[in-house]
């Protein structure tokens, strides 16, 4: 079938709106002036990896205690990692060698015992805080659809588990946005200009979205364009078509009223590549020839895309820090997503997981890489960009194997965080009880018998940790990024429950001088 130049555009037309908002405005090289930010007078970026699925943390951070190992052995005879196959780590405060990581981690490892990762322990949606004897009870409300994957994607990435028992604010109501876009909403005065707050390459749209702010959305290669297909009269077509919207002059038509649309997604990702260059260009040739090799991946891998996310994070990253007077955007916080798939291992998680953590193992370590090479650079002057990098993924999942030797969907789990203000070497939260031994009856921080750890840290902490990392502050802006963190510190409080689930923050980021 064959289309015009004209019935491409009236098709075409119907899709501008999700342009207009992915690529808002040529304005952000305007003069507007950021207001004044408490904490590190520089650039700061946080990163979002999701892990789609639901990885499996049990098998990514392992007591060897040897009595502990040996009940994390009873559960998981055939997925349980030997003793000596694991990568030891020497958590402050714990024996040496107490806990052990994945063999795939041999690079986190190393992060880890310099300081710059630490591990966030069984955190998890949560309304508000519970006990097995509330969740069994049915008193205290559950996330919505707990254990599906859509909806504990959605908890984590919104911060609000149970929308039908949480208080929002009006600007909130209806409206389907992430703790980082609502973020967005309250930092983006911080920013000089109108760049947008939140960038994602990849992960859980839902995330970055706000009430106010929208993200831009661009592919894995970094550029924002439309995307191309494999045929070459369609691109042409659709080129032309576009063309003629931008030539058209403003009138009372529906494509004409485009016109300005294109012209302003076109301005804005041509300004867009045109600052990524030139930052990029700042730099020494060393450190862009440095940073390009930490990314580059060991002889014979193929399928990898985690590292190519991160990879581009670190370009729009160093745009983002360059001065505008050196060609750079100027700006001082912004956010980052990315994902990587896979992780739904209910058969043969042994391999499939084994691969996926070497790809993560590689990435995370050459984004540390090129975080530290960029401190030596010039063009930042006294104040190098920092960032913390943190993980997501659905849920845990069951401590018990399964008998098509996996794991099947849990609750709470384990989270990697990293970066030169991380409080590592460390493990926050509290670690869950192995013993599965007596089912369901003993161990309280299982919900059933097969391991589903009921988390004892909330996602909403987790964000507001970072959030406030990077300026958000003030009760209204807490409240509007995390609407149910109120309440939830409030019931932990007359609920008596330990110190950490009182706290509106984790301590994994270290305070500013």
């Amino acid at each position: 079938m064959s289309f015009s130049r004209r019935q491409f555009l009236r098709g075409t037309s119907l899709g501008l709106g999700y342009l207009a908002v992915s690529s808002p405005m040529p304005g952000w090289l305007g003069n507007a002036a950021a207001a004044t930010l408490s904490g590190y007078a520089g650039y700061r970026a946080t990163v979002c990896v999701f892990l789609l699925g639901g990885n499996d943390t049990n098998n990514v951070l392992v007591p060897r205690d040897a009595g502990i190992h040996a009940q994390y052995l009873d559960a998981r005879s055939t997925l349980g990692i030997p003793l000596n196959d694991l990568r030891p780590i020497n958590p402050v405060g714990l024996a040496p060698g107490a806990y052990g990581l994945h063999p795939s981690l041999e690079k986190l490892q190393a992060l880890f015992e310099q300081e710059r990762a630490a591990f966030v322990c069984n955190v998890g949606p949560l309304t508000l805080p519970m006990r097995k004897v509330n969740y069994e009870l049915g008193d205290v409300p559950r996330p919505d659809n707990l254990f599906s994957h859509s909806d504990q994607q959605d908890a984590w990435a919104s911060g609000i588990s149970n929308p039908s028992t949480v208080d929002l604010p009006p600007a909130l109501e209806g409206k389907a946005t992430g703790w980082g876009g609502r973020t967005a909403d309250r930092l983006h005065t911080h920013n000089p200009g109108d760049y947008p707050e939140v960038t994602s390459f990849g992960g859980k749209a839902l995330y970055s979205g706000g009430a106010e702010r929208q993200p831009m959305m661009v592919s894995s290669s970094g550029v924002l364009e439309m995307k191309g297909t494999s045929d070459a009269d369609f691109n042409t077509l659709r080129s032309e078509a576009l063309a003629d919207i931008v030539a058209l002059d403003r009138g009372v038509t529906l494509e004409a009223s485009y016109g300005g649309v294109f012209t302003t997604a076109q301005t804005f990702a041509s300004a867009r590549a045109t600052a990524r260059a030139a930052a990029w260009d700042a730099l020494t040739d060393d450190a862009r020839l440095d940073i390009d090799g930490y990314f580059t991946p060991p002889q014979g891998t193929t399928g990898w895309t985690l590292h190519t996310q991160l990879y581009q994070v670190i370009r729009d990253l160093v745009a983002g820090a360059v001065p505008s007077t050196s060609g750079g955007l100027g700006v001082r916080r912004q956010m980052f997503s990315v994902g990587l798939g896979g992780f739904d291992t209910h058969v043969g998680q042994d391999a499939t997981q084994t691969a996926l953590l070497l790809q993560v193992d590689f990435a995370l370590d050459a984004f540390q890489k090129a975080m530290t090479r960029l401190k030596t650079e010039g063009v930042f002057g006294v104040n190098p960009p920092q960032s913390t990098l943190f993980t997501m993924s659905d849920f845990g999942r069951t401590l018990a194997e399964n008998s098509d030797k996996g794991s099947d969907h849990g609750w709470g789990s384990h989270a990697i965080v990293l970066g030169d203000r991380v409080q590592g070497r460390r493990l926050h939260g509290t670690f869950p009880n192995l013993d599965l031994s007596a089912g369901a009856v003993n161990n309280l921080d299982s919900v059933d018998a097969k391991g589903r750890w009921l988390p004892s840290l909330s996602v909403d902490q987790y964000g507001f940790t970072l959030a406030s990392w990077l300026g958000l502050g003030g009760v209204a802006d807490r409240d509007h990024a995390f609407p149910n963190l109120t309440d939830y510190v409030a019931a932990a409080t007359s609920g008596g429950f330990p110190a950490a689930a009182r706290a509106y923050r984790i301590p994994f980021l270290l305070p500013d001088p």
